[in-house]
Formats: C-alpha cells, structure tokens, sequence
C-alpha cells in the first residue's frame, strides 16, 4: 500500500490561502446544514502544566474522503524553540477506508485557522476597514495576517509580541508598499477596525474599552474554558459567530464567561456556516471566536491532496 506524504512546503504550493479559504467556507456550510461529523475533540493532558494531546476526527456525507488529525499543544515549547502546536493528518478513503495521505498537520493547521478568520473578515468587517491590531507574532498570527490580506487592502497593521523583536521580525517578513506597520502596545487595539488575538494567553491581551463601533474582533489562540484572550464583555450587544456552537460553549472560554456573566446567551450564537453569520450595520461590533474543528483539516487535506496528485506533489511511500 503507498500513501502520499505532504510536508509544509508541499502544501503550501498545493493550497493557496485564497483556496482555504474557499474551502473552510464549504466545510462550514456543511458543518452548519449537519452533513458533517465532527465529534467534540478527546483531550489528555501531557506531563508539563497546561500541555495536551487531541484527537480530532472528521467526516463529510458524501465526501470522498475523512480525517483524522493528532494535534499537540505544548506552551513551554517557546522557550525550546519549537512550534507550539505540532500536528499530524491522515486522510482516508471515504468509501474503503485505505489510508490515502499523511500531511503536515502543524502547516495545515495554520493554514486552515487562518483561513477561517480570513472568511470571518471578509463576512463580518466592515467595508471601509483599513486598520489592523494583531496580538501575537507567532505561526498562527502570520497565518491570520495572510489571510486578512488575502480579503482585502489595509493600511495599518499594528502588531503585539510579548518580546519586541519578535513583532519586528513578523514585520520584516510582511512588509509592503502602502502598508504601515508599527510594533506596538496593549492599547493597538484602540481604534483598529478589525483586532485579532492569536496568543496562548490566558488572560485578556487588550481592553474592552479600547473597541470602536464597528470593530471586528477575531480570536483564535483559547481552547480551554478557562483561557481569556479578550474580556468576555466583549461579547455584550454584539454578533457573536462562533465555528461551532456545541465546542464553543465546551471550550471558548471567553464564550463561557460572557454567558455566565450574562453578557450572551448560548442562543444568541450564530456559526459562520450559518447564512447569517454577516454584518448588519457599519456601527455593529462583530467576534468570530474559533476553537477549530475537524471540518477545516478536512476539507483543507482534501483540496491540497487533489491538487498535490495533479502536480505530483508529495512524497509517495509504502505503508
């Protein structure tokens, strides 16, 4: 049996961030109509404090294929100089259940988190938005960074690193004509049009107060109930558009602290595969908080692998 194996750079040339995109917004909608099955992810803990290993298998009706991905998150790894969050996928045969491809689950994840806040930006921001605050400088921030640009023109971008050089670096890498970008402070988020919160903080990166009308807020680095990347009453008056609403109210726990605090309640959110997960007024504050979901690694995994077999990309190798 051969089985294609996927590293970064292999699917980094077969899956744009404009194809993710396109593809997580597919995943959603299935996700949202029920023809996708992605059950709550299995977490155990590794032995160093707030460390884990997840197990988080997919499947779409009628899809060609299914994925399961093993992701671990280990925060002390910045310190090692290591990736916080390392993952493996493997897609199967849908219909024989014969292993198809192994793909670097840690590009893949960036990718497809990324994606997803691209297609919140282009759903929720507003139309004239033109400045960014992005708390984190790490993988997932380039990603979500990527994305934002894939969906639009911005103007400023104000990037936020626990350790300064590392949001010059980030800043080195993204330079552009036309684009202003500042290392900043805990207050960027202060008139920005559009805040993203890609840390492994547990505690809230910027304040509430620091919102305009209007502001888009995307957070992606929380995924356990006791993590805040942003004060829950963030949450008040505005469209809360979660990626699925079961694992939100398990695992976000800005989403979990809002409700108890009685800021939102769990009907009032709405999943981006939802056709009402859209802005509905300029002055309207939206969040897209995502915690990921299967559906992403698979409809991502498939689209690269399709594109990786027509270009021969990869590595073939016996089972």
């Amino acid at each position: 049996m051969k089985i294609r194996v996927l590293d970064a750079a292999a699917i980094a040339r077969a899956c744009s961030m404009a194809e993710a995109i396109d593809a997580v917004e597919e995943g959603f909608h299935e996700l949202s109509a029920g023809r996708a099955h992605v059950p709550l992810r299995v977490a155990l803990p590794l032995r160093e404090q707030g460390a884990a290993v997840l197990s988080m298998p997919g499947a779409i009706d009628g899809a060609a294929n299914a994925s399961v991905k093993v992701v671990t998150v280990v925060p002390a790894n910045a310190s090692r100089g290591l990736p916080l969050v390392q993952a493996a996928v493997l897609l199967v045969d849908a219909t024989t259940g014969v292993p198809r491809a192994l793909l670097d689950g840690t590009s893949l994840t960036a990718l497809r988190t990324g994606a997803a806040g691209g297609l919140a930006a282009r759903r929720l921001m507003r139309a004239d938005a033109g400045v960014i605050a992005l708390y984190g400088a790490g993988t997932q921030a380039r990603t979500q960074l990527a994305a934002l640009f894939a969906v639009r023109r911005f103007r400023e971008v104000r990037v936020v690193a626990r350790q300064r050089e590392h949001a010059a670096t980030l800043i080195a890498e993204f330079g552009r004509p036309g684009v202003k970008f500042i290392v900043a402070g805990r207050d960027a988020a202060r008139g920005a049009d559009v805040v993203v919160c890609a840390t492994t903080s547990a505690e809230p990166v910027f304040d509430a107060g620091d919102l305009v009308p209007g502001a888009h807020v995307t957070a992606v680095g929380s995924y356990r109930p006791e993590m805040r990347e942003f004060p829950p009453e963030v949450l008040r008056g505005a469209l809360v558009v979660v990626d699925q609403r079961a694992a939100a109210l398990a695992e976000a726990g800005e989403i979990v602290a809002a409700v108890a605090a009685g800021y939102l309640r769990s009907d009032d959110l709405v999943e981006i595969g939802e056709e009402r997960a859209r802005r509905t007024d300029p002055a309207q504050r939206t969040v897209f908080k995502s915690v990921g979901n299967a559906v992403q690694d698979l409809v991502v995994a498939a689209r690269a692998l399709a594109r990786a077999e027509a270009l021969g990309l990869g590595t073939l190798v016996d089972l």
